[in-house]
């Protein structure tokens, strides 16, 4: 792949694409939002813990921040370590910092709006990252507003500080892509201490991915690698860490105390997942919108109700990121998902990005989605690629899909059921019709791109309605689905 330098002709041009991708990112989910925040008379109201939680410990965190309460706060449990206990949650997110120069009665109404700035920097930093590898700067757009809504980014709204962390990680990628090819001294240490800073938990699974993406693009000619940036690489990311340590230590002693920290796997739960739905569910979270958190609705379980399994990409699905694995073979992007795909399935490896811990979750998905939003966007910008393959496949897993969704189950008395398999049967097949109407669509752009007729300014405006049009579909059912519904969510909390 040729590596596409960021110094444009005009660094006015390029100014205004960073900031239509970050407002196409922005005003996308505030469209989604309005009409909850509207009902709700002024307030996002969610569902489960965005409800219990999130808002809660914005509001308990800007009481402690604006009294200078630093230490310990009384006001958690029975009292705990303040930094400690909400390092996880906020302390270490410049969009938390940005609600306490706010008039205290603003913080509630502020929590959506954020939320819209965070999908913004996701999109555009994404876009930053994209750009890289593509020619054209349209297709960049696409991969970040594919990354910003992402069926990860759509699962994790319900987990307000998750979009804290996706919105500044393709940073990390960009710090390193430039200390090793274009020897930037000092990037790569800031970046590290900005996410380590952001979300410890999260900060382990990046040091995983990190070292893979490195040891993959070794092997790429427009990688430059040597043992000497190696060694700087190194020596800026313990430099980083340093830096954070002032929020990584508080948390360490708050962590440590947590008897999960020593939940391992072992034996045969070190190679195959005991729930047999987890694969499935992967599978499924690939191809069509997420379930919703503690919703799963064609295969249903009890376990890892809200382990983040999200991977969809609006409109395109997987379709652009299959046609590139097919015709871009011992290219550094594929040998990387292969590597991530093997470890998502296989529960000793999933585990490694969490530090080898027992519980299930997969909340590193965002990491290869990014890499699977870059590959679609450049199957976009490469005619050379075609597409038939991954709408192929794309059209076969949606269709086994539709069909398990016909299988007879038993109720509680034995009595033999047809056509209920999902929980929520409407918002199935309504995913389904979404998703395959947007296969067809994303067809018929290509066949427009290989007609050579206008396609990119038809193509960032039917990917930004996808991504609408998803986000509506998730939100919506969680924000006004019936009180049974909203009791299952609460059950299953």
């Amino acid at each position: 792949m040729k590596h596409i330098s960021l110094r444009p002709d005009s660094w006015n041009s390029e100014r205004r694409r960073y900031l239509l991708t970050f407002l196409l990112g922005f005003g996308t989910l505030l469209l989604v939002f309005l009409p909850v925040i509207i009902a709700d008379g002024g307030y996002f109201i969610y569902y489960g813990d965005f409800n219990s939680q999130q808002i809660p410990f914005y509001n308990l965190a800007n009481d402690a921040v604006r009294s200078g309460s630093f230490g310990w706060n009384w006001y958690t449990d029975l009292g705990a370590n303040f930094i400690g206990s909400y390092a996880f949650y906020l302390f270490g997110s410049p969009f938390f910092w940005i609600t306490t120069i706010l008039p205290r009665s603003w913080v509630t109404f502020s929590i959506p709006i954020l939320l819209c700035i965070k999908h913004g920097v996701a999109a555009l930093t994404a876009y930053a990252y994209i750009r890289r590898f593509v020619q054209n700067s349209n297709a960049a757009i696409v991969g970040g507003l594919l990354y910003a809504f992402s069926g990860f980014q759509l699962f994790n709204l319900f987990f307000n500080h998750f979009q804290d962390v996706t919105a500044f990680f393709p940073l990390l990628l960009i710090a390193m892509e430039e200390c090793v090819n274009r020897n930037r001294r000092g990037v790569f240490a800031l970046a590290v201490a900005l996410l380590a800073t952001l979300n410890y938990f999260f900060f382990t699974g990046q040091v995983v991915f990190l070292v893979l993406y490195f040891i993959v693009r070794c092997f790429s000619r427009d990688f430059h690698a040597s043992l000497r940036k190696f060694f700087v690489l190194l020596f800026e990311a313990i430099l980083g860490v340093a830096i954070a340590c002032a929020v990584l230590l508080p948390a360490a002693l708050a962590v440590f105390a947590n008897d999960r920290v020593s939940e391992h796997l072992y034996g045969m739960d070190m190679m195959a997942y005991s729930d047999r739905t987890r694969i499935w569910r992967i599978l499924l979270s690939l191809f069509l919108i997420p379930d919703v958190p503690a919703r799963p609705n064609l295969f249903s379980s009890n376990a890892a109700k809200w382990a983040s399994i999200g991977g969809y990409l609006p409109m395109f699905s997987m379709a652009g990121a299959l046609s590139f694995l097919k015709q871009r073979d011992g290219h550094w992007a594929k040998r990387l998902t292969i590597i991530c795909a093997v470890c998502a399935c296989v529960p000793i490896l999933n585990s490694a990005f969490y530090a080898l811990n027992g519980s299930y979750y997969a909340r590193w998905f965002y990491m290869p989605v990014l890499i699977l939003a870059m590959m679609t966007a450049y199957a976009l910008d490469q005619k050379e690629i075609q597409w038939r393959y991954g709408f192929r496949i794309c059209a076969i897993f949606m269709a086994a899909f539709a069909a398990i969704s016909l299988l007879p189950k038993k109720d509680e008395e034995g009595n033999v059921i047809w056509f209920s398999f999902p929980n929520y049967p409407e918002h199935f097949y309504l995913v389904l019709a979404v998703c395959a109407a947007f296969l067809v669509l994303a067809a018929l752009l290509i066949r427009r791109r290989n007609a050579g007729k206008p396609f990119w300014k038809l193509t960032v405006l039917t990917t930004t309605c996808a991504c609408l049009i998803c986000t509506m579909v998730v939100v919506y059912f969680g924000a006004f689905t019936p009180q049974r519904a909203r009791q299952y969510a609460d059950d299953g909390n």
